[in-house]
């Protein structure tokens, strides 16, 4: 049986129409439980109108302590109560394909270590386009890979079977519970964002392979409860890129990987990518030790 995750923060019509899709799954043995984040809109009385029919199972977290946070309170669920034999962590700003859940599970059969499968994501508003098509960590830069990102379908035709990856997107990861088991949550000090790269590393260190499924297809409406660039996305995607660095890296490794880092921020924030407001704030708050939700 599959527990199917989604974590909504102030997101119930992008949830609702996630769960839509996810009616239609070919797949049958499965679950959907929607884990409420402390919205403060009107999601709860949305989602509770949509579990009264009992479709759904709707948790309702205590406080907001970021995505990870949510994600562990569906994943306790799904091991403890529902037992699940596989857990798909999944965007609730996403809809599905019939048949992603189906090509999610034949990843499995890739070979005996597979322990993450994940699928081929185009953005929702251009179902052409490639937001992810497989991607890998770079394990001297700590830089992570979406490949084929910005590529139209016609120009990926090289992965057109399952394949090894070390990089997954926390947008749509389905699990085996063995590696819950062994690896355990995912890490809840990050808050937002990098906390699926750290998660990739520490499935990969584990012994266990990750996945990526063509066959299996979902769109995401990229940033939809973020903002494209906003404080909150270049805050956290700063502060914890460099927390990454120095929980997985090492010696000379860690030193390069840092370097490369920050000459890349400082780039983008030249080309006025990023502010350097964002940045200033982000590395004063990693060299400070700060974790979890941050006050910015």
């Amino acid at each position: 049986m599959v527990a199917i995750v989604l974590v909504n923060y102030n997101g119930a019509d992008d949830t609702i129409d996630c769960v839509r899709s996810l009616k239609n799954l070919k797949f049958t043995d499965y679950r959907i439980i929607v884990v409420d984040n402390k919205s403060t809109d009107q999601s709860v009385k949305k989602l509770s109108m949509l579990s009264s029919d009992g479709s759904i199972v709707l948790l309702k977290a205590e406080e907001n302590n970021g995505f990870s946070a949510g994600n562990n309170i569906g994943i306790h669920y799904a091991l403890d109560t529902l037992r699940a034999d596989y857990i798909w962590l999944l965007n609730n700003d996403t809809v599905v394909q019939e048949d992603s859940l189906t090509g999610l599970l034949e990843g499995f059969h890739h070979n005996d270590h597979v322990g993450v499968t994940t699928a081929k994501t185009y953005y929702y508003k251009n179902k052409s386009l490639i937001w992810y098509a497989g991607g890998n960590i770079n394990k001297i830069t700590s830089r992570t890979e979406h490949w084929d990102y910005g590529k139209f379908e016609h120009q990926n035709n090289k992965k057109a079977k399952p394949i090894s990856v070390t990089f997954a997107s926390g947008c749509c990861m389905l699990i085996k519970k063995d590696v819950f088991s062994k690896i355990g949550d995912l890490d809840e000090s990050y808050f937002l964002y990098e906390e699926d790269t750290d998660y990739c590393l520490r499935v990969t260190s584990g012994g266990y392979a990750i996945v990526y499924c063509p066959d299996a297809v979902i769109y995401h409406k990229v940033n939809a409860s973020t903002g494209k660039s906003s404080g909150t996305v270049q805050y956290y995607s700063i502060r914890n890129k460099y927390w990454l660095i120095h929980k997985n890296y090492h010696g000379i490794n860690k030193f390069i990987a840092m370097l490369y880092s920050s000459l890349q921020i400082w780039f983008r924030c030249m080309k006025h990518e990023l502010d350097w407001k964002y940045y200033t704030k982000a590395l004063k708050a990693y060299l400070r030790g700060e974790t979890g939700k941050s006050e910015f």
